[in-house]
């Protein structure tokens, strides 16, 4: 087996430091192990800093996908538990493939990771078609259908690229929403920064 790279040998240290919950108790969860991405050709445009996997992570994704979901289950499970209207949350890829998710059916997780996927591409692209290009990339979606509230932020500079952090409740506000969602995103950041 090839040596690992230095960013897959520091995932592997992060991950191993994390805190990984051996049960689930409250929230029933969802680990997928997914395949490797397809290699971008030399002719394909890079995706913006901090966004694309490492080269040797992508190739062992279906190795490194299980570890990680586990890792980061614990930071849905205290958001979860900050939002007392708390409904549903998920961490996926960029890409649209689904790492951990809580307060889904286990039928529609895969389809609910791939339109967070869609959706925040969607709205990056309008996003920066109308504002100044010096913004960068989205940061943040925010949806509202009567009470509900769902958040999608971009979880940027990572080891295994850009995550996507899906949160929904009920009758939260919108700013307790916003404010415990960024927590959790900085929990993912300090598990899988790339720094």
């Amino acid at each position: 087996m090839k040596t690992q790279t230095r960013t897959a040998a520091a995932l592997a240290e992060r991950l191993e430091e994390a805190d990984v919950a051996d049960t689930v108790e409250e929230h029933h969860a969802e680990i997928v192990v997914l395949p490797p991405r397809n290699p971008q050709g030399d002719d394909q445009p890079r995706p913006p800093l901090g966004v694309e996997m490492d080269d040797d992570i992508a190739a062992h994704w279906g190795l490194w996908s299980e570890q990680i979901g586990r890792a980061l289950l614990p930071t849905l499970q205290t958001l979860a538990e900050s939002l007392p209207a708390f409904s549903s949350a998920m961490i996926c890829t960029a890409d649209g493939f689904n790492l951990c998710t809580i307060g889904v059916d286990e039928t529609q997780v895969s389809r609910l990771s791939a339109m967070t996927s869609s959706l925040h591409s969607i709205a990056d692209a309008v996003s920066s078609s109308v504002h100044d290009e010096e913004g960068g990339p989205l940061d943040m979606v925010t949806l509202t259908n009567g009470s509900s509230k769902t958040v999608v932020l971009a979880v940027r500079h990572l080891i295994v690229g850009q995550l996507l952090l899906w949160v929904t409740v009920g009758e939260d506000s919108l700013g307790a929403l916003l404010m415990r969602a960024k927590v959790a995103a900085d929990s993912i950041r300090t598990k899988l920064g790339d720094d």
